[in-house]
């Protein structure tokens, strides 16, 4: 089973030539990338309203090797794009295009359906490196990358003789440099990895692939996940054969969402006070309008995509390694495509849930976990134990956290009964058989 993981390594100065000169390629570089990924989204989205042209007019879409010419839309993106953006290394610069139409091709569903926004690549954007393109050496326990970065339009440009620089890595810990050494031994397979820019340093964020001991879970055992704001997640584990849920302790299958309300307050406090600023600004930022003057909030959105990104990516891990330890073989979600269409509240509707949602799905099914969507009606007002439906079993004005049956009167943490809910095999059948029972009660 292939496993594909990746190491944040700090670029300490490279070895032929100046900081400054380095510095100003890898800002170029960063500038061009964030161009070609735009110009390579606007070129996927321009195909897939042709496209639709086309179906409305001969009742079938086009194939891209019969109009375009090509059997994938990134390769007529690279041909269209080569000679305007001249300054990547060519293999950098197709997966540069790659990377960008295959985000796109992810997302096509949900922005035709309208609940996503045609990705929009800001300042910032990571350098793709393919693999080819990096050679990593250890020189007396001390580590290099001689990374080709750069087109021999570019090189002469820059009156260099070379396109590639030896860099000094900073690999300290034991645990990055064994995967250096094993990286350096063939033993890990070296993947397209990217430089990244944070907080003034570069990065090389090193991408690697290995054989792991394929996980034989148990199938019949499901993790059923409610996603929330005050619990960002809730986890109950239903095992078929038994028929019962797991006894779990409630700190254990309870993501805490206090980490995300603290940033929310304070994003929302720090946009408030910038909105009234801005009405009140220097001369500085008047001189051009009003995208100057809200020029701050750009770096707020860019704040917020970071620390989304990051807790996205430490809670869906925490979640898999949940489900591994205790061996469940499926974990189901409710399907929030368009969840935030019926969403009143704000933050939920800011809040990318089909991020955190598409990361556990990747990574489940790196370990080989089953991932599963389901229908997310009437969840959280079912009751687990009778199976009664109704709204009246959620207080939501009064007590959100409360769930208690009108019928049976079983008495439960609203967060875990949905929970428990999502966890059961084939709950959207039992559900819609369970509505069609209650109204023919309420005919009779």
């Amino acid at each position: 089973m292939k496993n594909t993981q990746t190491v944040k390594i700090q670029i300490i100065k490279p070895i032929d030539c100046e900081w400054q000169l380095f510095g100003k390629i890898l800002r170029e570089l960063q500038y061009e990338t964030r161009q070609i990924l735009n110009k390579s989204t606007q070129l996927a989205w321009e195909w897939e309203g042709f496209s639709s042209d086309y179906k409305l007019k001969y009742n079938e879409y086009p194939k891209t090797k019969d109009i375009l010419n090509y059997v994938y839309i990134h390769g007529f993106a690279y041909d269209r794009l080569k000679n305007i953006f001249f300054k990547l290394n060519t293999a950098d610069l197709a997966q540069t295009i790659k990377r960008a139409t295959d985000k796109f091709k992810t997302d096509k569903l949900d922005i035709l359906k309208g609940n996503k926004s045609i990705s929009n690549y800001k300042k910032d954007q990571p350098i793709d490196v393919v693999s080819k393109n990096i050679q990593l050496t250890n020189e007396n326990n001390r580590f290099y990358a001689n990374l080709s970065l750069i087109s021999n339009p570019y090189k002469k440009e820059l009156e260099i003789k070379s396109g590639q620089f030896k860099v000094l890595l900073n690999v300290k810990d034991n645990y990055a440099k064994s995967i250096v050494n094993r990286v350096i031994d063939k033993n890990y397979k070296l993947c397209a990895s990217q430089i990244e820019h944070y907080k003034n340093k570069w990065f090389l964020a090193l991408v690697y692939q290995f054989d792991s001991e394929e996980k034989q879970l148990n199938k019949n055992r499901i993790l059923g996940i409610d996603l929330g704001i005050v619990n960002a997640a809730t986890m109950q584990i239903y095992d078929i054969e038994k028929e019962r849920y797991d006894w779990i302790k409630y700190n254990q299958c309870v993501i805490d969402g206090k980490e995300l309300i603290h940033f929310r307050q304070k994003i929302d406090a720090r946009k408030r006070s910038l909105g009234k600023q801005a009405k009140h600004c220097g001369k500085g930022r008047i001189g051009h309008g009003y995208n100057t003057r809200m020029k701050p909030l750009e770096t707020i959105n860019g704040k917020i995509a970071k620390f989304r990104n990051t807790f996205n990516q430490q809670k869906s891990k925490y979640i898999i390694e949940y489900a591994i330890k205790n061996n469940c073989g499926v974990i189901q979600m409710e399907n929030l495509s368009g969840y935030s269409e019926a969403q009143t509240e704000t933050f939920l509707k800011n809040w990318s849930y089909h991020d955190l949602q598409t990361e556990i799905k990747r990574q489940a099914e790196r370990e080989g976990i089953e991932f599963k969507l389901i229908d997310p009606r009437h969840t959280s007002q079912r009751c687990n134990q009778c199976g009664e439906i109704h709204k009246e079993n959620r207080d939501c004005k009064t007590n959100q956290a409360k769930f208690e049956c009108i019928i049976c009167g079983h008495k439960d943490n609203a967060d875990i009964n949905a929970a428990k809910n999502i966890a059961i095999p084939n709950i959207d059948k039992i559900i819609e058989e369970q509505l069609k029972k209650q109204n023919n009660n309420m005919s009779a």
